[in-house]
Protein backbone atom coordinates (compact mmCIF):
# COMPACT_ATOMS: atom_id res chain seq x y z
CA UNK A 1 0.00 0.00 0.00
CA UNK A 2 1.13 3.59 -0.39
CA UNK A 3 2.97 5.27 2.47
CA UNK A 4 0.46 8.07 2.97
CA UNK A 5 -3.14 8.96 2.25
CA UNK A 6 -3.48 10.80 -1.04
CA UNK A 7 -6.36 12.46 -2.85
CA UNK A 8 -7.71 11.11 -6.10
CA UNK A 9 -5.79 12.52 -9.09
CA UNK A 10 -9.09 12.25 -10.99
CA UNK A 11 -11.57 14.82 -9.63
CA UNK A 12 -13.86 12.84 -7.35
CA UNK A 13 -16.97 14.53 -8.75
CA UNK A 14 -16.18 13.11 -12.20
CA UNK A 15 -17.27 9.71 -10.87
CA UNK A 16 -20.83 10.94 -10.33
CA UNK A 17 -21.75 10.04 -13.91
CA UNK A 18 -20.67 6.45 -13.22
CA UNK A 19 -22.77 6.09 -10.08
CA UNK A 20 -26.11 4.32 -10.41
CA UNK A 21 -28.78 6.28 -8.56
CA UNK A 22 -31.74 6.13 -10.90
CA UNK A 23 -30.46 8.04 -13.92
CA UNK A 24 -28.21 7.17 -16.87
CA UNK A 25 -24.96 5.44 -15.90
CA UNK A 26 -21.67 5.75 -17.76
CA UNK A 27 -18.47 3.77 -17.56
CA UNK A 28 -15.69 5.06 -15.35
CA UNK A 29 -12.98 7.44 -16.60
CA UNK A 30 -10.42 5.61 -18.77
CA UNK A 31 -7.64 7.00 -16.55
CA UNK A 32 -8.87 4.60 -13.84
CA UNK A 33 -7.32 1.82 -15.92
CA UNK A 34 -4.11 3.56 -17.02
CA UNK A 35 -2.95 6.21 -14.55
CA UNK A 36 -0.13 5.33 -12.17
CA UNK A 37 -1.20 8.11 -9.82
CA UNK A 38 -4.76 6.80 -9.69
CA UNK A 39 -3.46 3.26 -9.17
CA UNK A 40 -1.59 4.45 -6.08
CA UNK A 41 -4.74 6.20 -4.83
CA UNK A 42 -6.75 3.04 -5.44
CA UNK A 43 -4.31 0.83 -3.54
CA UNK A 44 -5.26 2.83 -0.47
CA UNK A 45 -8.93 3.37 -1.28
CA UNK A 46 -9.76 -0.26 -2.06
CA UNK A 47 -6.98 -2.68 -1.18
CA UNK A 48 -5.91 -1.10 2.12
CA UNK A 49 -9.44 -0.97 3.53
CA UNK A 50 -11.21 -4.17 2.50
CA UNK A 51 -11.09 -7.93 2.91
CA UNK A 52 -9.85 -9.65 -0.25
CA UNK A 53 -9.08 -13.22 -1.26
CA UNK A 54 -5.53 -14.61 -1.55
CA UNK A 55 -6.24 -18.29 -2.25
CA UNK A 56 -7.51 -21.55 -0.75
CA UNK A 57 -6.54 -23.08 2.59
CA UNK A 58 -6.49 -26.61 1.17
CA UNK A 59 -3.79 -25.57 -1.30
CA UNK A 60 -1.44 -25.68 1.71
CA UNK A 61 -2.71 -28.75 3.62
CA UNK A 62 0.46 -29.68 5.53
CA UNK A 63 2.47 -27.91 8.21
CA UNK A 64 5.10 -25.78 6.47
CA UNK A 65 3.29 -25.67 3.12
CA UNK A 66 3.48 -22.17 1.66
CA UNK A 67 3.04 -20.10 -1.47
CA UNK A 68 3.90 -16.51 -2.28
CA UNK A 69 1.83 -13.69 -3.75
CA UNK A 70 2.23 -9.99 -4.42
CA UNK A 71 -0.32 -7.28 -3.66
CA UNK A 72 0.86 -4.09 -5.30
CA UNK A 73 4.41 -3.62 -4.04
CA UNK A 74 3.94 -5.94 -1.07
CA UNK A 75 5.30 -9.51 -1.40
CA UNK A 76 3.55 -11.87 1.02
CA UNK A 77 3.88 -15.48 2.19
CA UNK A 78 0.79 -17.63 2.81
CA UNK A 79 1.92 -20.48 5.10
CA UNK A 80 0.47 -23.12 7.42
CA UNK A 81 2.17 -23.06 10.80
CA UNK A 82 2.82 -25.82 13.33
CA UNK A 83 -0.52 -25.26 15.04
CA UNK A 84 -2.33 -25.89 11.75
CA UNK A 85 -3.34 -22.26 11.32
CA UNK A 86 -2.91 -20.35 8.09
CA UNK A 87 -0.69 -17.27 8.43
CA UNK A 88 -0.08 -14.51 5.93
CA UNK A 89 3.15 -12.63 6.65
CA UNK A 90 5.38 -10.17 4.85
CA UNK A 91 7.91 -11.80 2.55
CA UNK A 92 10.46 -9.11 3.41
CA UNK A 93 13.31 -9.91 5.80
CA UNK A 94 13.34 -7.46 8.70
CA UNK A 95 17.12 -7.08 8.49
CA UNK A 96 17.93 -5.57 5.08
CA UNK A 97 14.66 -5.96 3.16
CA UNK A 98 15.54 -9.06 1.12
CA UNK A 99 12.66 -11.15 -0.30
CA UNK A 100 12.84 -14.40 1.63
CA UNK A 101 11.20 -17.07 -0.56
CA UNK A 102 9.61 -17.38 -4.00
CA UNK A 103 7.03 -19.69 -5.53
CA UNK A 104 5.59 -22.46 -3.40
CA UNK A 105 6.94 -25.33 -1.33
CA UNK A 106 7.24 -26.78 2.15
CA UNK A 107 9.65 -25.63 4.84
CA UNK A 108 10.30 -25.99 8.55
CA UNK A 109 11.61 -22.44 8.72
CA UNK A 110 11.85 -19.31 6.58
CA UNK A 111 15.49 -18.46 5.94
CA UNK A 112 16.57 -15.24 4.27
CA UNK A 113 19.05 -16.15 1.49
CA UNK A 114 21.08 -12.96 2.01
CA UNK A 115 22.27 -13.22 5.63
CA UNK A 116 20.48 -16.34 6.91
CA UNK A 117 18.13 -14.66 9.32
CA UNK A 118 15.67 -17.40 10.25
CA UNK A 119 11.95 -17.11 11.06
CA UNK A 120 9.54 -19.83 12.13
CA UNK A 121 6.31 -20.57 10.30
CA UNK A 122 4.50 -18.00 12.44
CA UNK A 123 6.94 -15.29 11.31
CA UNK A 124 8.89 -15.00 14.58
CA UNK A 125 12.64 -14.47 14.34
CA UNK A 126 14.57 -17.46 15.73
CA UNK A 127 18.12 -16.75 14.60
CA UNK A 128 20.14 -13.73 13.43
CA UNK A 129 23.84 -14.49 12.81
CA UNK A 130 26.09 -11.93 14.41
CA UNK A 131 23.40 -10.99 16.92
CA UNK A 132 21.80 -14.05 18.52
CA UNK A 133 24.93 -16.22 18.41
CA UNK A 134 27.09 -13.46 19.87
CA UNK A 135 24.49 -12.62 22.50
CA UNK A 136 24.40 -8.89 21.76
CA UNK A 137 22.93 -7.42 24.95
CA UNK A 138 20.86 -4.64 23.40
CA UNK A 139 19.21 -6.95 20.86
CA UNK A 140 16.04 -8.82 21.86
CA UNK A 141 15.06 -11.48 19.35
CA UNK A 142 11.45 -11.28 20.51
CA UNK A 143 11.24 -7.72 19.21
CA UNK A 144 11.63 -8.87 15.59
CA UNK A 145 9.10 -10.75 13.51
CA UNK A 146 7.73 -10.69 9.98
CA UNK A 147 4.75 -8.32 9.88
CA UNK A 148 1.63 -10.47 10.15
CA UNK A 149 -1.41 -9.67 8.03
CA UNK A 150 -4.89 -10.03 9.49
CA UNK A 151 -6.33 -13.27 8.11
CA UNK A 152 -9.65 -15.12 8.14
CA UNK A 153 -10.91 -18.25 6.39
CA UNK A 154 -14.35 -18.22 4.73
CA UNK A 155 -15.69 -21.37 3.05
CA UNK A 156 -12.11 -22.54 2.57
CA UNK A 157 -11.01 -19.26 0.95
CA UNK A 158 -8.20 -17.28 2.62
CA UNK A 159 -9.01 -13.60 3.03
CA UNK A 160 -6.74 -10.86 4.34
CA UNK A 161 -7.04 -7.18 5.16
CA UNK A 162 -4.47 -4.52 5.93
CA UNK A 163 -7.10 -2.64 7.98
CA UNK A 164 -6.99 -3.67 11.62
CA UNK A 165 -10.23 -1.80 12.33
CA UNK A 166 -12.37 -3.48 9.68
CA UNK A 167 -15.29 -5.58 11.03
CA UNK A 168 -14.84 -9.37 10.91
CA UNK A 169 -15.20 -11.05 7.55
CA UNK A 170 -18.25 -12.95 8.82
CA UNK A 171 -20.11 -9.65 9.06
CA UNK A 172 -19.65 -9.24 5.32
CA UNK A 173 -19.92 -12.79 3.97
CA UNK A 174 -21.91 -14.70 6.58
CA UNK A 175 -25.19 -14.47 4.66
CA UNK A 176 -23.54 -15.42 1.36
CA UNK A 177 -22.08 -18.52 3.02
CA UNK A 178 -25.57 -19.61 4.07
CA UNK A 179 -26.98 -18.94 0.59
CA UNK A 180 -24.28 -21.12 -0.99
CA UNK A 181 -24.24 -23.74 1.79
CA UNK A 182 -25.48 -26.61 -0.41
CA UNK A 183 -22.28 -26.44 -2.45
CA UNK A 184 -20.18 -27.24 0.66
CA UNK A 185 -17.37 -25.06 -0.68
CA UNK A 186 -15.09 -25.60 2.30
CA UNK A 187 -15.00 -29.32 1.43
CA UNK A 188 -14.30 -28.84 -2.28
CA UNK A 189 -10.79 -29.14 -3.64
CA UNK A 190 -8.94 -28.58 -6.88
CA UNK A 191 -6.71 -31.30 -8.28
CA UNK A 192 -3.78 -28.88 -8.26
CA UNK A 193 -3.01 -25.56 -6.52
CA UNK A 194 -4.04 -22.24 -8.03
CA UNK A 195 -1.47 -20.77 -10.41
CA UNK A 196 -1.30 -17.00 -10.74
CA UNK A 197 0.01 -15.47 -13.97
CA UNK A 198 0.95 -11.88 -14.81
CA UNK A 199 -1.00 -10.01 -17.49
CA UNK A 200 -0.61 -6.58 -19.04
CA UNK A 201 -3.86 -4.95 -18.00
CA UNK A 202 -5.43 -3.26 -14.99
CA UNK A 203 -7.08 -5.51 -12.40
CA UNK A 204 -10.53 -3.98 -12.96
CA UNK A 205 -10.52 -5.31 -16.55
CA UNK A 206 -11.31 -8.74 -15.08
CA UNK A 207 -14.58 -7.63 -13.51
CA UNK A 208 -17.34 -9.88 -14.72
CA UNK A 209 -20.64 -9.38 -16.58
CA UNK A 210 -22.63 -11.36 -19.13
CA UNK A 211 -23.69 -8.63 -21.55
CA UNK A 212 -20.82 -9.85 -23.72
CA UNK A 213 -21.70 -13.55 -23.55
CA UNK A 214 -23.95 -13.72 -26.63
CA UNK A 215 -21.57 -11.56 -28.66
CA UNK A 216 -17.94 -12.29 -27.81
CA UNK A 217 -18.72 -15.95 -27.00
CA UNK A 218 -21.62 -16.46 -29.40
CA UNK A 219 -19.80 -19.09 -31.48
CA UNK A 220 -18.04 -20.85 -28.61
CA UNK A 221 -19.95 -20.77 -25.32
CA UNK A 222 -23.21 -20.11 -27.16
CA UNK A 223 -22.86 -23.33 -29.18
CA UNK A 224 -22.55 -25.36 -25.96
CA UNK A 225 -24.84 -23.43 -23.62
CA UNK A 226 -27.48 -21.49 -25.58
CA UNK A 227 -28.08 -18.22 -23.81
CA UNK A 228 -30.96 -15.93 -24.75
CA UNK A 229 -30.57 -12.62 -22.93
CA UNK A 230 -33.80 -13.40 -21.07
CA UNK A 231 -31.98 -16.29 -19.38
CA UNK A 232 -29.54 -13.91 -17.66
CA UNK A 233 -30.98 -13.02 -14.26
CA UNK A 234 -29.20 -10.08 -12.60
CA UNK A 235 -31.71 -9.81 -9.74
CA UNK A 236 -30.39 -12.75 -7.73
CA UNK A 237 -30.56 -13.19 -3.96
CA UNK A 238 -26.77 -12.94 -3.73
CA UNK A 239 -26.65 -9.23 -4.61
CA UNK A 240 -25.62 -6.99 -1.72
CA UNK A 241 -23.77 -3.94 -3.02
CA UNK A 242 -23.00 -2.54 0.43
CA UNK A 243 -21.06 -5.72 1.17
CA UNK A 244 -19.41 -5.77 -2.25
CA UNK A 245 -21.45 -8.66 -3.67
CA UNK A 246 -22.64 -8.48 -7.29
CA UNK A 247 -24.24 -11.43 -8.98
CA UNK A 248 -26.19 -12.91 -11.84
CA UNK A 249 -27.57 -16.36 -12.64
CA UNK A 250 -27.59 -18.06 -16.02
CA UNK A 251 -30.83 -20.02 -16.25
CA UNK A 252 -30.24 -23.37 -17.96
CA UNK A 253 -32.55 -24.92 -20.51
CA UNK A 254 -32.45 -28.28 -18.70
CA UNK A 255 -31.15 -29.74 -15.45
CA UNK A 256 -27.35 -30.15 -15.16
CA UNK A 257 -26.69 -28.10 -18.29
CA UNK A 258 -23.12 -26.88 -18.74
CA UNK A 259 -20.89 -25.28 -21.41
CA UNK A 260 -19.50 -28.53 -22.83
CA UNK A 261 -19.93 -30.05 -26.26
CA UNK A 262 -22.42 -32.50 -24.73
CA UNK A 263 -24.45 -29.59 -23.36
CA UNK A 264 -24.34 -31.16 -19.88
CA UNK A 265 -21.97 -31.57 -16.95
CA UNK A 266 -19.25 -34.20 -17.39
CA UNK A 267 -18.77 -34.93 -13.67
CA UNK A 268 -21.40 -36.13 -11.16
CA UNK A 269 -23.63 -33.40 -9.70
CA UNK A 270 -22.78 -32.18 -6.21
CA UNK A 271 -24.90 -34.09 -3.71
CA UNK A 272 -27.50 -32.04 -1.86
CA UNK A 273 -28.15 -29.35 -4.47
CA UNK A 274 -31.74 -28.34 -5.11
CA UNK A 275 -33.31 -28.73 -8.54
CA UNK A 276 -33.09 -24.95 -8.94
CA UNK A 277 -29.35 -24.99 -8.18
CA UNK A 278 -28.91 -27.74 -10.76
CA UNK A 279 -30.76 -25.65 -13.34
CA UNK A 280 -28.58 -22.55 -13.12
CA UNK A 281 -25.02 -21.28 -13.03
CA UNK A 282 -24.51 -18.65 -10.32
CA UNK A 283 -21.83 -16.00 -10.82
CA UNK A 284 -21.00 -14.14 -7.62
CA UNK A 285 -18.37 -11.40 -7.51
CA UNK A 286 -16.88 -10.79 -4.06
CA UNK A 287 -15.24 -7.43 -4.66
CA UNK A 288 -12.53 -6.52 -5.23
CA UNK A 289 -10.94 -9.73 -6.54
CA UNK A 290 -12.91 -12.97 -6.37
CA UNK A 291 -15.47 -14.43 -8.78
CA UNK A 292 -17.25 -17.58 -7.61
CA UNK A 293 -19.11 -19.63 -10.22
CA UNK A 294 -21.38 -22.21 -8.59
CA UNK A 295 -22.30 -24.99 -11.04
CA UNK A 296 -24.16 -28.30 -10.69
CA UNK A 297 -20.96 -30.38 -10.56
CA UNK A 298 -18.31 -27.96 -9.25
CA UNK A 299 -17.44 -24.47 -8.10
CA UNK A 300 -14.99 -22.47 -10.16
CA UNK A 301 -13.22 -19.44 -8.82
CA UNK A 302 -11.32 -16.67 -10.54
CA UNK A 303 -8.93 -14.51 -8.51
CA UNK A 304 -6.90 -11.45 -9.43
CA UNK A 305 -4.52 -9.06 -7.64
CA UNK A 306 -3.06 -5.64 -8.53
CA UNK A 307 0.46 -5.55 -9.92
CA UNK A 308 0.59 -2.07 -11.44
CA UNK A 309 -1.55 0.51 -13.20
CA UNK A 310 -1.46 -1.65 -16.34
CA UNK A 311 -0.53 -5.01 -14.82
CA UNK A 312 -2.25 -7.64 -12.73
CA UNK A 313 -2.05 -11.21 -11.46
CA UNK A 314 -4.77 -13.67 -12.43
CA UNK A 315 -5.62 -17.31 -11.77
CA UNK A 316 -8.50 -19.78 -12.29
CA UNK A 317 -9.31 -22.97 -10.40
CA UNK A 318 -12.02 -25.66 -10.61
CA UNK A 319 -13.06 -27.31 -7.33
CA UNK A 320 -14.87 -30.62 -6.89
CA UNK A 321 -16.00 -32.98 -4.11
CA UNK A 322 -13.39 -35.52 -3.06
CA UNK A 323 -15.65 -38.27 -4.43
CA UNK A 324 -15.39 -36.74 -7.90
CA UNK A 325 -11.62 -36.35 -7.71
CA UNK A 326 -11.34 -40.05 -6.82
CA UNK A 327 -13.16 -41.25 -9.95
CA UNK A 328 -11.16 -43.09 -12.61
CA UNK A 329 -12.93 -40.92 -15.20
CA UNK A 330 -12.16 -37.60 -13.47
CA UNK A 331 -9.02 -36.62 -15.38
CA UNK A 332 -10.43 -37.54 -18.79
CA UNK A 333 -13.65 -35.59 -18.21
CA UNK A 334 -11.79 -32.64 -16.68
CA UNK A 335 -9.50 -32.43 -19.72
CA UNK A 336 -12.45 -32.69 -22.09
CA UNK A 337 -14.26 -29.77 -20.45
CA UNK A 338 -11.04 -27.76 -20.30
CA UNK A 339 -10.55 -28.31 -24.03
CA UNK A 340 -14.19 -27.47 -24.76
CA UNK A 341 -13.81 -24.13 -22.97
CA UNK A 342 -10.37 -23.20 -24.30
CA UNK A 343 -11.75 -21.01 -27.09
CA UNK A 344 -13.86 -19.13 -24.55
CA UNK A 345 -10.75 -18.40 -22.48
CA UNK A 346 -8.86 -17.21 -25.55
CA UNK A 347 -11.74 -14.88 -26.40
CA UNK A 348 -11.66 -13.42 -22.87
CA UNK A 349 -7.90 -12.85 -23.09
CA UNK A 350 -8.39 -11.18 -26.46
CA UNK A 351 -11.08 -8.88 -25.01
CA UNK A 352 -9.12 -7.97 -21.87
CA UNK A 353 -6.02 -7.13 -23.88
CA UNK A 354 -8.03 -5.08 -26.37
CA UNK A 355 -9.89 -3.24 -23.63
CA UNK A 356 -6.67 -2.17 -21.92
CA UNK A 357 -5.19 -1.03 -25.23
CA UNK A 358 -8.31 0.99 -25.99
CA UNK A 359 -8.33 2.63 -22.56
CA UNK A 360 -4.92 4.13 -23.34
CA UNK A 361 -6.19 5.94 -26.44
CA UNK A 362 -7.02 9.64 -26.42
CA UNK A 363 -10.34 8.55 -27.90
CA UNK A 364 -11.21 6.21 -25.03
CA UNK A 365 -14.88 6.73 -24.15
CA UNK A 366 -17.09 6.84 -21.12
CA UNK A 367 -19.83 4.82 -22.77
CA UNK A 368 -23.45 4.58 -21.65
CA UNK A 369 -24.07 1.36 -19.73
CA UNK A 370 -27.07 -0.73 -20.72
CA UNK A 371 -29.84 -2.35 -18.70
CA UNK A 372 -27.97 -5.66 -19.21
CA UNK A 373 -24.97 -4.45 -17.20
CA UNK A 374 -26.45 -4.14 -13.72
CA UNK A 375 -23.56 -6.12 -12.28
CA UNK A 376 -21.12 -3.48 -13.59
CA UNK A 377 -23.32 -0.65 -12.33
CA UNK A 378 -23.34 -2.25 -8.87
CA UNK A 379 -19.59 -2.77 -8.92
CA UNK A 380 -19.00 0.84 -9.96
CA UNK A 381 -21.13 2.01 -7.04
CA UNK A 382 -19.10 -0.10 -4.63
CA UNK A 383 -15.81 1.19 -6.01
CA UNK A 384 -16.91 4.82 -6.08
CA UNK A 385 -18.06 4.57 -2.47
CA UNK A 386 -14.51 3.40 -1.64
CA UNK A 387 -13.01 6.29 -3.63
CA UNK A 388 -15.22 8.84 -1.88
CA UNK A 389 -14.35 7.43 1.55
CA UNK A 390 -10.64 7.67 0.77
CA UNK A 391 -11.08 11.24 -0.46
CA UNK A 392 -12.72 12.11 2.87
CA UNK A 393 -9.82 10.53 4.76
CA UNK A 394 -7.41 12.64 2.75
CA UNK A 395 -9.45 15.78 3.45
CA UNK A 396 -9.32 15.20 7.21
CA UNK A 397 -5.58 14.53 7.39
Amino acid sequence: MTAKIIKSPIPIESFDASYSDGGPVYSMPPECFTSEDFYQFELNAVWAHEWFCVGRANDIPKTGDYYTIEVGEDPLIVIRDRSGSVNVVSNVCQHRGMVIVEGRGNTRRLTCPLHAWVYNTSGELTSAPGLTDEKVEDFNIKDVCLPKIRTEIWQGFIFITFDENLPPLSDRLGNLGEQLSNYKMSELRASEPLKMEAFDWNWKIFNDECYHCSFLHGGSWGEMYPLPQSNVDEMTKFNDVERGLMSYNLISQHIDAAPTHTGSILQPPIEGLTDQEREQLSYVTVAPNLLIVAMPDKVKYFMWLPKGAKESWYGVSWMYPESTLALDTYEKNYQQEHDDLWQVMEEDLFAWKGSQKGMQSKYAPRGRLTSHELVIQRLQNWLIDKYRAEEQRADTE
